[in-house]
């Protein structure tokens, strides 16, 4: 069996525990089990839901953000399989990113992440120019999301999950969520991040 993480091989003696345990949970070997969870915190008055600590998935993170290989999101596709059956939303939505840095970059890190994982999404919001959050330092203002023109929605989703790579301050999800709470003001808005620093 190997890791659903690092792909490291698991020597696993079986027992009553592993042979009888649910299916629904995750398979890590023991540095990863250590590091990697479905966590759960609040954030103002929002929940946030993160895998791990940032100093232990910034190398990954940065790959996929910054060098584009974005292959290895696949890492995370099975944390994001347990986390939606664990979880249900009737929107599942992303943080934009601005025109310029998706130029520069040449894609979403984003949404590449959501296609490598099998994760559903629409797109909802959008923003001009900002500058990153990590150069931001403790000058922390409001980003400017807006609703993208002519969305229209079947139905008016009762929970919202907003995904995005890392959270530090908080203020771009919440940025997000203020958005989505006045279109929807009865909504229950979450998080998902692959780290929080």
């Amino acid at each position: 069996m190997k890791c659903m993480y690092c792909k490291k091989e698991i020597v696993e003696k079986l027992s009553f525990n592993n042979v009888f345990s649910k299916k629904d949970s995750l398979v890590l070997c023991e540095e990863c089990k250590y590091n990697i969870d479905i966590n759960i915190t609040e954030l103002a008055e929002y929940t946030l839901y993160y895998f791990g600590d940032y100093e232990f998935l910034k190398e990954i993170i940065y790959n996929i953000k910054y060098s584009g290989a974005i292959h290895k999101a696949e890492r995370f596709r099975e944390l994001f399989s347990l986390f939606f059956k664990k979880y249900k939303f009737n929107l599942v939505t992303i943080v934009p990113i601005n025109n310029t840095r998706k130029y520069s970059r040449g894609f979403d890190h984003i949404a590449q992440l959501c296609n490598v994982c099998n994760v559903k999404y629409t797109d909802t919001l959008q923003c001009d120019y900002r500058e990153k959050q990590s150069k931001l330092h403790k000058k922390r203002e409001k980003h400017k999301f807006r609703i993208i023109d002519n969305l229209n929605f079947e139905k008016y989703p009762k929970r919202i999950l907003i995904i995005d790579d890392v959270i530090t301050s908080g203020n771009t999800l919440i940025s997000c969520a203020e958005v989505l709470k006045e279109r929807f003001p009865d909504a229950e808005i979450c998080f998902l991040t692959l780290a929080k620093s």
